[in-house]
């Protein structure tokens, strides 16, 4: 297994930080169609969902004492390189979904009538040389925008808390229990930083198992709070809002404190960055870890990172030029099939292939000598 880096408390606001660039949009936002009891509800039972389906992962490390790139390849050999492929299709088809929301946002609620391919740029390149920073550096940086991402929160919720009405919040109906497990599937589907989670584990210092249930508990929480100030303040209003949560924003209001507008955007802004670039360096390593030995003695792993930073940006690209380009790729990773696969069924067969090759017996020997 790597060398650990940082420890799980860093992971867990990386992670809780990125996953927070969900709660901006209202197509990552919205699970059930409109905001009520069912989203409400949606959220504990997505996460239970989120904790039974990485348990093949963990499992399957465990047992190998690798990390799961490096499992795939111990348990199934040169078979096992299907696991970081598929991976790495997975992340980039997420990071230009990443870009091109915030640039999107930017160009469409913050400086109307400028180019959202320019920010998607920008953005992309100061993503590609922070991944030089490391997993430490990317860490170390999350804690000072986790601290102003509270203080952004706790403005916004102190700031609209004269306007929530209860009365907003959508009641259960007769069909709400299919809709609350649909809304969990969705939720779950788009937690792309839970299997970051799985990626990351090698690099955690201790308490990895007890670190994924406090990221889940923080997510739970913080998804809870957002989902209840947009039901109780905007009621249906929040339905038909491309970004509800920074409509919170925006109307916060706490005495001297009005239309703090720059502090909540820098904060997104981060966000996303620190988002991109993680996701930038994980696909990296897994890339790294399956090159041959020759294309690394040459130098060619350095081409690595540009090339995964330039096909994010040109699906971001894509996306931006094209609307139902982005809603397609949109509902294709609501689906949860890519992440169920990497999560779950991959794990799962190797845990058989390496069972039947009596690989993990071997391991137990190794060990104990």
């Amino acid at each position: 297994m790597k060398t650990a880096q940082i420890s799980g408390a860093q992971l867990v606001l990386l992670l809780f930080l990125c996953r927070s660039f969900n709660m901006l949009t209202a197509d990552m936002h919205n699970v059930t169609g409109h905001y009520g009891m069912e989203q409400l509800l949606a959220i504990p039972l997505s996460l239970l969902l989120q904790a039974l389906i990485a348990l093949p992962a963990f499992l399957l490390m465990k047992k190998s004492n690798r990390g799961m790139t490096e499992s795939a390849l111990w348990t199934a050999g040169k078979t096992g390189v299907i696991f970081p492929m598929i991976s790495c299709v997975y992340l980039v088809t997420v990071t230009g979904i990443t870009i091109f929301n915030l640039a999107s946002f930017l160009a469409n609620a913050i400086y109307p009538g400028s180019s959202a391919l320019f920010f998607a740029i920008a953005l992309t390149a100061a993503a590609m040389f922070a991944v030089y920073l490391g997993l430490e550096g990317l860490s170390r940086a999350a804690v000072i925008v986790f601290f102003f991402f509270l203080i952004s929160l706790f403005l916004t919720t102190v700031g609209v808390s004269e306007r929530i009405q209860l009365l907003n919040i959508r009641p259960l109906e007769q069909d709400s229990l299919s809709v609350i497990i649909e809304g969990a599937w969705k939720i779950f589907a788009r937690s792309s930083t839970v299997y970051l989670f799985v990626l990351l584990v090698p690099y955690v210092k201790e308490k990895k198992g007890k670190s994924f249930i406090w990221y889940l508990i923080a997510v739970g929480i913080m998804m809870e709070v957002v989902s209840f100030l947009v039901t109780a303040v905007l009621g249906e209003l929040g339905v038909t809002e491309a970004y509800p949560f920074f409509m919170l924003t925006t109307i916060a209001q706490i005495s001297i404190f009005q239309r703090m507008d720059a502090l909540h955007v820098s904060i997104w802004v981060m966000v996303c960055f620190l988002r991109v670039t993680l996701f930038l360096w994980v696909m990296s390593r897994q890339l790294h870890a399956v090159l041959p030995v020759r294309m690394r003695e040459n130098g060619r792993e350095r081409w690595i990172l540009p090339f995964l930073s330039i096909l994010s940006v040109i699906l971001a690209a894509i996306m931006l030029g094209n609307r139902k380009t982005a809603d397609f790729m949109l509902n294709s990773i609501s689906t949860g099939i890519a992440d169920l696969v990497l999560m779950a069924v991959l794990p799962s067969a190797f845990l058989l292939v390496g069972a039947l090759r009596g690989l993990f017996e071997h391991q137990k020997k190794e060990e104990s000598l």
